[in-house]
């Protein structure tokens, strides 16, 4: 008996050990948090209400890195500048990238607002486009993320692999549920009524998958000219937009501004929100309820 107890008390904490993954932003941690369950614990790298563009890594944060086994990066090259500094804290953590299957985005794609072309260089550096990393704002390239997660966590910890399945094959049934929802949305929108303004262009993947234009109030990363918002003003009114959303992590100076040319209405998303699906509904229908009246 006691050979047996002793056994046991070892064998506890072989099974009683999770699976510590890392994270850059909010949306992959809920992706994470939902397909790992119980069997893992997360680490997520940029805090809520934190701008991934200005973020540097926290003391706390690197020392929580440190005990991560692997590290899930979207593959957009947003996170090639704190890489060396999340290995410099754990060199042997495993480098994951969750994009196989994306369908990709330039970060300068399919946001410009009209006008702005004929100046586009006098912001842009010679490094050539980036991709856009937003792919969270979209349920259609979510669905092909979860599928990535479940695989690499599978292989990482086979002994649960039935319950990595099981959970995102859940998840993906609800991404399909609110993928359908979003296209009858849209479908129910004029042909004026779906387009849309907001600070910076977080919310091109969504545009380009649900058919809705996106305008930027940013241009090229930085606070735009008084050409340029004369220039989106012009394309909103020709558009009929009636909303101006503003996001937290951004000045809402300029998107004030804007708005009372149009007499349109400000509200503010979150796109790095922990729970991406409900921002991106609220979201549609925000532009759906304003296109009704």
């Amino acid at each position: 008996m006691r050979r047996i107890l002793l056994a046991l008390l070892l064998a506890i904490p072989a099974f009683a050990t999770k699976l510590t993954v890392a994270v850059s932003l909010q949306p992959y941690s809920s992706v994470v948090h939902e397909i790992g369950g119980d069997q893992v614990n997360v680490v997520t790298m940029v805090p809520a209400g934190a701008d991934p563009h200005t973020f540097e890594p926290k003391p706390a944060a690197l020392k929580d890195f440190a005990k991560a086994t692997v590290y899930f990066s979207d593959g957009s090259g947003m996170d090639a500048a704190w890489l060396p500094r999340f290995k410099g804290v754990n060199k042997n953590v495993n480098v994951v990238s969750l994009s196989k299957g994306i369908a990709w985005m330039e970060e300068d794609e399919h946001h410009h607002h009209e006008g702005a072309e004929d100046h586009h260089d006098e912001h842009h550096d010679d490094g050539g486009e980036e991709l856009d990393p937003h792919l969270w704002t979209s349920p259609v390239q979510m669905m092909q993320i979860a599928e990535n997660l479940c695989e690499s966590l599978m292989n990482l910890d086979a002994s649960n692999k039935d319950l990595y399945r099981k959970r995102t094959n859940d998840l993906v049934a609800r991404l399909k549920t609110l993928d359908q929802e979003l296209r009858q949305s849209v479908n129910g929108l004029p042909a004026d009524g779906r387009t849309f303004i907001v600070f910076h262009p977080a919310y091109g993947y969504f545009a380009r998958d649900y058919g809705m234009k996106q305008l930027t109030v940013e241009v090229n990363g930085k606070e735009p000219k008084p050409r340029d918002l004369a220039n989106l003003v012009k394309t909103g009114k020709q558009n009929n937009v009636h909303i101006v959303f503003v996001q937290p992590q951004f000045s809402k100076r300029a998107a004030t501004t804007i708005a009372k040319e149009l007499d349109a209405t400000i509200l503010e998303t979150d796109p790095l929100a922990l729970d991406y699906e409900k921002n991106i509904r609220a979201l549609l229908n925000a532009i759906r309820e304003k296109s009704a009246k």
